[in-house]
């Protein structure tokens, strides 16, 4: 390996910093240049709590800056810009500085490490932390405000979000989970549907299935929302709690699957680009959680990194199956969860998760 080895990391969030880790622990002479859109990372796992306790905000932004410069001893930069073109032809970025220039940044290796978006701002980093931050506190007010309340989603945001929205003011709003399909964590064990749709009619909120919305519309002091069914309804909020968009609008579409997030093969390299890596929510074919980063591709990613750039080098681990692990908090109280297929009581999801929303975690990670 030539001396003055430079990788380049696209992305400053949890698969940002777990690359950073990676090369930054190698004994090799490595710089690493990270460049982030936002100056602080966002422990997002925590956001359906800050809807009804917004004061945690400060514990769930970090510094990104302050972290790498704890990995790297004078061998790591972090850039605040977004990247707006990934040139894989000729091992370059051209990514707009905060300063709104442009600026061309050549790497040897480079990860893209994007992540995603979600339809809400308060749920995932879109651009500058205080566009989110922004965006949780006026979100606060409107729940606030609002009698009426719709989430739409079934999956585990959305089922946290209203469990977090049952317990502070069931008794005295209207909430309404539309599933969007035939009923509440859809590929989990029937059980644990039933379950989970039990602790939410117990915190007052209504649950409704196979109805999808195919759209969502500003209709006087309201929002009108159109379902699958042919149906309409009108409430003051709602919540769009479901799914998410990769941050790969930088990437050439060849490069995309139909969904637009990166290809990559069995050791998370990008396809006759052996020098270009792919780490987190950007990657096709993959769940979007963090049990699924941090054990199942921070091993393989580790190691292809050392394949491909130490001197130690190391036999790949190519990707497997995701653990069929989960924990939905459903309020304080408790909530659902499985651990390698087996079913777990509400007792125990409580002090895994629902408790803190797991908050401490987002310090370990991030500082």
């Amino acid at each position: 390996m030539d001396r003055g080895t430079h990788v380049v990391i696209v992305g400053g969030s949890f698969a940002g910093v777990r690359a950073a880790e990676t090369f930054l622990a190698m004994h090799e002479p490595i710089k690493v240049t990270m460049i982030s859109v936002s100056s602080h990372a966002y422990f997002c796992v925590a956001a359906p709590r800050l809807l009804i306790e917004p004061g945690i905000a400060d514990k769930v932004f970090f510094s990104v800056e302050e972290k790498l410069q704890k990995l790297g001893n004078g061998n790591v930069s972090f850039l605040l810009g977004r990247v707006e073109k990934v040139e894989f032809n000729d091992n370059a970025v051209i990514y707009k500085s905060d300063k709104d220039e442009e600026i061309l940044l050549n790497y040897d290796y480079l990860v893209i490490a994007t992540g995603s978006r979600s339809r809400h701002p308060a749920f995932k980093l879109e651009g500058n932390h205080e566009v989110t931050k922004r965006a949780v506190t006026s979100l606060n007010e409107e729940i606030e405000n609002a009698s009426e309340i719709i989430v739409l989603g079934g999956g585990a945001t959305a089922v946290e979000v209203a469990g977090e929205l049952g317990e502070k003011y069931g008794g005295n709003k209207n909430i309404t989970i539309y599933t969007g399909s035939e009923g509440p964590l859809k590929g989990w064990l029937p059980s644990l549907a039933e379950a989970a749709t039990q602790q939410l009619k117990n915190l007052n909120i209504k649950v409704v299935n196979n109805a999808r919305s195919t759209s969502l519309s500003k209709s006087g002091n309201g929002w009108e929302v159109s379902f699958s069914d042919g149906t309409t309804e009108i409430a003051d909020l709602v919540i769009p709690a479901y799914g998410v968009i990769p941050n790969t609008e930088c990437i050439n579409q060849e490069f995309l699957d139909a969904h637009g997030y990166l290809v990559t093969d069995e050791n998370l390299k990008v396809k006759a680009y052996p020098n270009v890596l792919a780490l987190g929510d950007v990657v096709s074919g993959r769940p979007c959680t963090i049990v699924d980063l941090d054990q199942v591709q921070v091993p393989t990613f580790r190691s292809a990194a050392y394949s491909i750039i130490s001197e130690q080098k190391q036999a790949t681990k190519p990707l497997k199956t995701t653990p069929n692990i989960g924990l939905v908090p459903i309020s304080r109280k408790g909530g659902v969860g499985i651990i390698f297929g087996w079913a777990l009581p509400s007792f125990l999801v409580r002090f895994l998760k629902s408790k803190d929303f797991m908050v401490s975690r987002g310090s370990k990670t991030f500082t």
